[in-house]
């Protein structure tokens, strides 16, 4: 059962990244600065990729 929860989310450090990304997306959202979004977003996900990587 660990290997299918490993599988089907990730550990702890994906969940977070994407945790992180989720939440940058509902403040500029609920800001209404969604348009901004288009340059946060990849930003972000390209943060959480390189310290997902190194860690």
């Amino acid at each position: 059962m660990k290997a299918f929860l490993k599988t089907l989310f990730g550990d702890a450090g994906t969940v977070t990244v994407v945790a992180l990304v989720m939440m940058v997306e509902v403040v500029l959202t609920a800001s209404g600065q969604a348009g901004l979004g288009v340059v946060l977003i990849p930003v972000a996900v390209l943060a959480g990729v390189a310290w997902l990587a190194i860690r």
